[in-house]
Order: C-alpha cells, then sequence, then structure tokens
C-alpha cells in the first residue's frame, strides 16, 4: 500500500495518475525537463538545478518501481530526439552531482545523436575547462556562438575558459559581451574588474622579466668578455 501512494505520489509530478503507461511517464518527463526556465546553463543556479534533479530523480525512482513490477524500459521505447533529449538530462544530472566523467559519457552519447544543441556544446565546453584542456573547450564555446552569435551563456563560459587558460584580453572581451548582451548577469561585473586587474598583473609580471632578463645577460656579456 505504501509503495502505491508512494508511486501515485512520483507520478503526480508529471501530472500523471495511477496506471500512467511507461510511455505517457516518458512524454510527461521530457516535457517537464525541458521546460522553458531549464533552457538555460543550470549548474550555478540552484533553485533550477534542484528542481530539475528532483525530477529527474523521480523519473528514475519510478522506472525502479515499474522494473520490479516487470515492467522493464526498454530502449525501443525511445525515438532517436527521446533518446538524445535522456542522454542529455543524464549527463546534466551527472554534472549537477559533479561527476564530470559521467556526465562527459553521457553528453557524448546525446552529441552523436544531436549535434545542434547548443546547451549540450555549452556543458562539453564547461566539462573540458574544468579538465583544463582549454583548447578543446574553446571549440565547444565556439561551436555554441556559431549557432546563437548573441547568446549570453556561451559568451560568459567561453570568458571562463579564456581566463582560466590564461588569455585574459579575450576573456574580457567576452565578459563584456556578455554584459552587453546581458546587463544582469550574475557576477560580470566583479568578472570584468578581476579581468581587467590580471591583465596589469601580467603586464606588470612581464616588465620585471624583461628587467631581470637584460639584468642576467649584462652580467653573463660582461664574465664573457
Amino acid at each position: 500500500m505504501e509503495s502505491t501512494e508512494y508511486l501515485e505520489e512520483l507520478l503526480r509530478l508529471f501530472n500523471l495518475g495511477k496506471g500512467a503507461s511507461l510511455p505517457e511517464i516518458l512524454e510527461k518527463y521530457l516535457e517537464k525537463t525541458l521546460q522553458i526556465k531549464f533552457q538555460r546553463i543550470i549548474i550555478n543556479q540552484d533553485i533550477l538545478k534542484e528542481e530539475f534533479m528532483r525530477l529527474h530523480e523521480a523519473f528514475l525512482k519510478i522506472l525502479k518501481i515499474y522494473q520490479a513490477a516487470n515492467k522493464k524500459m526498454e530502449m525501443s521505447l525511445f525515438s532517436t530526439d527521446q533518446l538524445a533529449k535522456f542522454f542529455y538530462n543524464q549527463g546534466l544530472y551527472a554534472l549537477c552531482k559533479d561527476n564530470y566523467l559521467l556526465a562527459g559519457e553521457k553528453f557524448h552519447e546525446a552529441y552523436k545523436l544531436n549535434k545542434r544543441n547548443i546547451f549540450l556544446l555549452i556543458y562539453l565546453g564547461i566539462i573540458l575547462t574544468v579538465r583544463k584542456n582549454f583548447y578543446a573547450a574553446e571549440k565547444y564555446f565556439s561551436d555554441a556562438l556559431k549557432r546563437d552569435p548573441n547568446y549570453d551563456d556561451a559568451c560568459f563560459y567561453a570568458a571562463e575558459n579564456f581566463f582560466k587558460a590564461g588569455n585574459y584580453r579575450l576573456a574580457l572581451e567576452f565578459y563584456e559581451k556578455t554584459k552587453k548582451l546581458n546587463p544582469a548577469y550574475n557576477e560580470i561585473n566583479f568578472r570584468i574588474k578581476n579581468t581587467k586587474e590580471a591583465i596589469i598583473l601580467k603586464q606588470r609580471a612581464g616588465k620585471k622579466d624583461s628587467i631581470l632578463r637584460r639584468i642576467v645577460n649584462y652580467i653573463r656579456n660582461a664574465f664573457e668578455k
């Protein structure tokens, strides 16, 4: 009885009732997790991230209950588009859990089926930035911006990648573009200020290194003579 009530409670999250079929559950799950509010990069937006994780976990719990009742979710139930979306959701859930290895695997499965998903491209770039593979990450952000040059999340994470790679001038360019596209973007003014300071520090370090090199060369030349 308790498990029946629990199942009905989970189904209500997807506006479904007792006896819902697996294809119906799948359709409603994808509809819920692909709402417009989730059509942004949500990993730094705690409220949206937690809501997405709750929906994904509810779907997995429903599948577990159905499987226990000998109602298995066969991959044949998914269309190619649905399968791409499901892999994408699995990757996003893993990323929300900081499991970058699994997230990368699931995102790549989704990418094989749908290379047009701009959010997928950005998330793949974010994972590579975390792994310090800045050059490969840059390609994904570049591809995302080719699809939508005015997408502020793509600009922001491209800037983050440039900054962590030490390319502060390009980082500043993309942070400023992000601000132009979305002046209310979270912490963008701080990022711009921080990047300008990094540029100044790098210039000073370069000058010190140049002076030191001249001194070392002067001493070396003096001894050689």
